[in-house]
């Protein structure tokens, strides 16, 4: 791969890790950590990269153990490159164990030095919220998990941060980076449907007419590229796996395989995105099927009521 030109911010966009604690395997079939590894590994290539973002569903358990994990890997690489590294909760996050060893989701700062950071406590009622500027970008992480639910929320605070976050006139010249987990994108399955962030437009509202460059969310495991508000809106595959977008739309199919995004942010704020496949043992192997009463129960039990 070409490296950056000067000026350039070069990001490694991964989601959906899916960690656990115990080093048990997602839905029975992946090996999450595995997963990571030879990703990363693969990715080592890579050069120029600025910062590392993980935009959720970082842990399948919520244990501080698999937030260990993920520091462990996606930190080491980030340190071992000069890279800043912020991550963002999602679905199956827990705010108490990701607070606990990634802070607000900043953790590394440029050239990857780490981030100092106040004990303060805050309830899992509290959305995590961060920013940091790496390379005269603001980079704004916004918490869109709701607790207890799969699907997805902005709210009112965390509309109220970021929108103050925007506001600020110093330190980034070249503008914002926005990362959160749930897409505000139409959804490919009708579980993803029922899991999709409520409020899309909201954040429409709030980012129309900024100097935000893009926006990088994941949860769908799988890239897909769209836009809202008038800004470019970036999903990464999954980490853990990659949905079968194209299958029954009322079923959810995943296969066994694991990827990321480049995505080159210009000082004059074009962009582009190079998505990274990684061939795995059993490429083609089905990871995960939900029927569609299978499905119809998950939306019971996680999506809107």
């Amino acid at each position: 791969m070409q490296t950056p030109v000067p000026g350039t911010l070069r990001v490694l966009h991964l989601s959906d890790t899916h960690l656990t604690g115990d080093g048990s395997l997602h839905q029975g079939t992946v090996d999450t950590s595995a997963a990571l590894d030879a990703l990363l590994e693969r990715l080592d290539v890579v050069e120029g990269v600025g910062v590392v973002v993980v935009s959720g569903d970082v842990s399948e358990d919520g244990t501080p153990e698999s937030y260990a994990a993920l520091l462990e890997r996606a930190g080491g690489w980030a340190e071992r490159h000069g890279a800043a590294l912020v991550t963002v909760p999602g679905n199956h996050d827990q705010r108490e164990g990701f607070r606990q060893v990634l802070a607000n989701g900043h953790v590394l700062g440029e050239g990857g030095r780490p981030l100092m950071h106040t004990m303060e406590y805050h309830p899992p009622t509290v959305p995590v919220f961060g920013q940091s500027l790496v390379a005269g970008r603001r980079i704004v992480t916004v918490d869109t998990s709701v607790p207890g639910a799969g699907y997805g929320e902005l709210s009112e605070e965390s509309l109220t941060r970021l929108r103050s976050a925007l506001a600020e006139e110093s330190g980034a010249p070249h503008g914002a980076v926005v990362v959160l987990h749930h897409p505000p994108l139409p959804a490919p399955t009708a579980l993803h449907e029922a899991l999709r962030l409520q409020n899309p437009e909201a954040l429409a509202d709030v980012i129309r007419g900024t100097d935000v460059r893009v926006v990088l969310a994941g949860h769908y495991h799988h890239h897909f590229a769209g836009s809202v508000g008038g800004v470019p809106v970036l999903v990464a595959p999954g980490v853990a796996n990659d949905t079968d977008v194209i299958g029954a739309y009322g079923e959810e199919s995943a296969y066994v395989g694991t990827g990321a995004l480049v995505v080159d942010i210009a000082e004059d704020g074009s962009l582009w995105s190079t998505p990274v496949r990684v061939p795995v043992a059993g490429a083609d192997q089905v990871a995960v099927h939900h029927d569609a009463d299978a499905v119809a129960r998950i939306v019971a039990a996680a999506g809107k009521r």
